[in-house]
């Protein structure tokens, strides 16, 4: 891996830019997101739904929802939430692996994550994806519908959860360097 060629493509200044940028639309979409979700009186667990594998548990969980329109937007707000947060995931990533040195493992793995983030954003829209398909026929879709939504929320779980860990580690790493 070329760090120093990432470096180039990916300068400081731009890097900061894009943290800011998302800061901002992640202040500005997450309470509207929200807004959806509540109004749809949505019952359920949001990591049981996205992990459930099921089909018939998602058939279940889709009939409980008191208002599916409103949650159909939000789940088409939250396409603007991934730019948002996968924005701040792959600014961040850049911005802790460069607290390292160039060729350390720990900046070489923050510069992995950087691509983990669009992995993790097209995850999460292709999981988004399968929830819209669901939505069209709450009571009647595919089992494997939910199968595929599972897998690609799995996915991106993994990720988020590498990248959380990433960040605590390296933080943790450079509390005791000093």
């Amino acid at each position: 891996m070329n760090l120093e060629k990432i470096d180039k493509i990916f300068p400081t200044d731009r890097v900061k830019k894009l943290f800011i940028f998302s800061v901002i639309l992640l202040i500005i979409i997450y309470p509207l997101m929200g807004y959806f979700f509540l109004a749809s009186n949505n019952p359920g667990n949001i990591m049981m739904s996205q992990l459930s594998f099921s089909g018939k548990y998602m058939k279940n969980y889709y009939k409980n929802i008191g208002n599916l329109e409103q949650y159909r937007i939000g789940e088409t707000v939250d396409y603007i939430f991934m730019v948002a947060y996968g924005s701040f995931t792959l600014s961040l990533a850049f911005i802790i692996a460069r607290k390292f040195d160039i060729d350390s493992k720990w900046r070489k793995f923050g510069y992995i994550l950087v691509p983990g983030s669009l992995i993790m954003i097209t995850c999460d829209a292709i999981e988004n994806l399968f929830i819209l398909m669901m939505l069209s026929d709450p009571s009647n879709f595919p089992d494997i519908w939910a199968i595929a939504h599972s897998t690609f929320a799995l996915v991106k779980w993994i990720i988020i959860l590498t990248a959380i860990i990433y960040a605590l580690i390296s933080l943790i790493i450079k509390i005791f360097k000093r």
